[in-house]
């Protein structure tokens, strides 16, 4: 079964709202019975774009965002097979050490110097994990 977005029910919610005759203040009134159409339709706007910026920050963080759905095994962080050696799990570490490093980005600006910072923490957890 597909389960519709929250943001998609409220906007059909407001829409039947806005059609039907009976509300707050009756439609038979004029432009002043749409009154309260408006007021419905300006508060689920404001709860979508809301929603939005939420889904938006929790998609930058990645990892961070904390879903069990989002984390990746040690193994597929580095990029190397679970049945890899030592010198293997090293060598691809010390190459994506190598890339990643903030100081290497670090004339990009501050939100590329930032995603590879927590792309960093996540290598370097994933090869302490291997390596324990």
């Amino acid at each position: 079964m597909i389960k519709p977005a929250p943001s998609a029910v409220a906007a059909i919610l407001a829409l039947v709202y806005f059609v039907w005759p009976v509300d707050l203040i009756p439609d038979l009134f004029g432009p002043v019975g749409r009154i309260d159409d408006l007021l419905v339709f300006a508060l689920v706007a404001w709860q979508a774009y809301t929603l939005g910026k939420q889904r938006g920050k929790q998609q930058q963080g990645g990892t961070e965002a904390g879903t069990p759905d989002q984390e990746k095994s040690p193994h597929e962080v580095l990029g190397v097979e679970p049945n890899a050696s030592e010198e293997e799990i090293d060598a691809r570490y010390r190459q994506l050490a190598q890339q990643y490093h903030p100081d290497k980005v670090n004339h990009l600006g501050d939100e590329l110097k930032a995603v590879a910072h927590e792309k960093m923490l996540e290598i370097t957890r994933a090869y302490k994990a291997l390596r324990a």
